[in-house]
């Protein structure tokens, strides 16, 4: 009986054995080439950006004394709106403080006098004289229904002689703002 092998064995093993070696060449070939590719391609995105951020500085290098500038103009800008404020708040004080002296002048009653008005910030402190307590009582309610004075008390009351005359010294505090 003859044997007739139809697959040379010792040519199919040798020939494999150079396919898979060429294969496995070829793959580090193209699988270098392919990192290769994406290394040169990501160190140009690196490069192109790194010139966008050196421009971007220099152009805010170029823009600095402008922005600069601007702080000075917010600056200044500021401190106007602020004295425009004061402005504004003695102009308020102003009328306030006229038509309080006015109010104060015509809501006297007979037997009640003022010593002294202060005013500091909204508070207010007056002192004065009375002959009887019915007037500062009638006093007290006159300012309570002037609409700017708010908050008005009676601070103290105290008999004193003044003149040979024994009169109510009080005073009376509270809220002034417009």
């Amino acid at each position: 009986m003859i044997k007739v092998n139809l697959l040379p064995y010792k040519k199919t093993r040798t020939s494999t054995l150079k396919i898979n070696i060429v294969t496995f060449v070829l793959m580090l070939i193209i699988g270098n080439i392919l990192f290769w590719s994406f290394y040169v391609y990501n160190q140009r995105e690196i490069n192109d950006y790194e010139r966008n951020i050196q421009a971007t500085k220099t152009e805010l290098a170029r823009l600095q004394p402008f922005y600069q500038e601007y702080q000075r103009i917010q600056q200044a800008k500021k401190e106007i709106e602020r004295r425009i404020k004061v402005v504004n708040q003695l102009k308020a004080g102003r009328a306030l403080a006229a038509r309080s002296l006015f109010d104060l002048s015509t809501t006297m009653k007979e037997g009640v006098w003022l010593k002294s008005f202060k005013k500091k910030d909204d508070k207010f402190e007056i002192e004065g004289r009375s002959l009887v307590n019915e007037s500062i009582s009638d006093f007290m309610e006159t300012l309570g229904r002037l609409p700017y004075m708010k908050s008005i008390e009676l601070k103290s009351i105290q008999d004193v002689t003044e003149e040979g005359l024994v009169i109510k010294k009080f005073i009376v505090q509270g809220n002034m703002s417009l």
